[in-house]
């Protein structure tokens, strides 16, 4: 089996999918999107990294077989030839949109390549990898924003977050003239100084909590004290930040109820052990919300859905419990029906 880069050495060699096996894995993966009640994706490979795939999308749409929300990323490398064209973000319908330029500040934890303002725990010379220089991403945080471009910015060491923030703060008042929401794309470590940016910038705090039990092994050998500030949600929203909770799937399962129990415990389920930094934990009311109208906000769609109310879109989950009245079903809760546009799309 061939993993990562190393796909890309056969990768040339496979035959491209047929139309019909594109659209038939579209709605498998969108059947197993309403499966765990998910109504609404933001989609990070869009149409010209996975262009097959977003031609999928649109023939769906034409069809009216397509019953989930996509909002689309291009990346970076893109961004001059949409300009030209004259695209922006925003171009589509509810149903599936242009919403964003997708940025790498830096790496993962995974590898050690997250970009660090101090060395990893162990590793006195190293600070991992940046993607772009700061000078870099304040250049192309600009073009996009001059372009009419918000950007979703990929950062987890707290190196890559302080220079995403201030690539945001020099492109600041352009940004507001034209109302872009851009965001960081995982924030799993903030240095403290840094928290009160997001508010302060209008940064949208996108954060994954299944991250966070997931990653508290290699966070812990590679941060070591660090790791207080480590999926600081409650301090960012404290501070006055938006939070908008995805999945980050396939790196992770897109169940929602595991995302949820990863927000209110900080733990997985069925782990005996005590919850990592509970400080940082939401309440589950908070986590719903973060979940629902938090990604809504950061599509600069939530006149229209992100929660229930006259004149929005029809979208809800149905449970098999009142996870408010008990947190810990969260673990054993299963979605019994989801609603997309008042339509029934997953029932059990």
């Amino acid at each position: 089996m061939l993993e990562e880069a190393a796909a890309s050495l056969v990768a040339g060699a496979l035959p491209p999918p047929s139309e019909a096996d594109v659209e038939a894995g579209l709605l498998r993966a969108q059947a197993e999107l309403h499966r765990v009640g998910v109504a609404s994706a933001h989609n990070m490979t869009g149409p010209t990294e996975g262009a097959e795939a977003f031609y999928g999308l649109q023939r769906l749409r034409s069809a009216g077989q397509l019953r989930l929300r996509v909002v689309a990323a291009i990346p970076e490398a893109h961004l001059d030839a949409a300009a030209q064209m004259g695209l922006r973000a925003g171009l589509g319908d509810g149903w599936l949109r242009l919403g964003f330029v997708k940025v790498f500040a830096d790496g993962t934890l995974g590898s050690q390549t997250a970009a660090m303002l101090d060395p990893y725990s162990g590793r006195p010379h190293d600070t991992g990898i940046a993607v772009h220089t700061r000078e870099e991403l304040i250049a192309l945080v600009r073009r996009a924003s001059e372009a009419g471009w918000a950007c979703a910015v990929h950062a987890i060491g707290d190196g890559a977050n302080r220079w995403a923030l201030d690539a945001f703060e020099a492109s600041l008042e352009h940004s507001r003239r034209l109302g872009l929401r851009h965001r960081i794309e995982h924030a799993q470590l903030v240095h403290p100084a840094d928290v009160s940016r997001f508010a302060w910038l209008g940064v949208v705090a996108s954060m994954q909590p299944v991250h966070c039990p997931a990653d508290r092994p290699l966070a812990e050998r590679y941060w070591g004290e660090r790791c207080r500030y480590a999926y600081a949600w409650r301090s960012l929203l404290q501070s006055g930040a938006v939070l908008a909770f995805g999945s980050d799937a396939p790196v992770e399962t897109p169940d929602v109820l595991r995302g949820l129990y990863a927000a209110v415990f900080r733990k997985h389920p069925g782990d005996p052990g005590l919850p990592w930094f509970p400080e940082q934990a939401l309440t589950v009311e908070e986590a719903v919300r973060a979940y629902t109208f938090g990604p809504a906000y950061a599509a600069g769609a939530e006149a229209h859905q992100g929660s229930l109310e006259v004149g929005k879109a029809c979208d809800f989950v149905v449970l098999d419990r009142d996870v408010l009245e008990d947190p810990q079903g969260l673990a054993s809760a299963r979605v019994r029906m989801t609603v997309v546009g008042g339509e029934v799309v997953y029932q059990a």
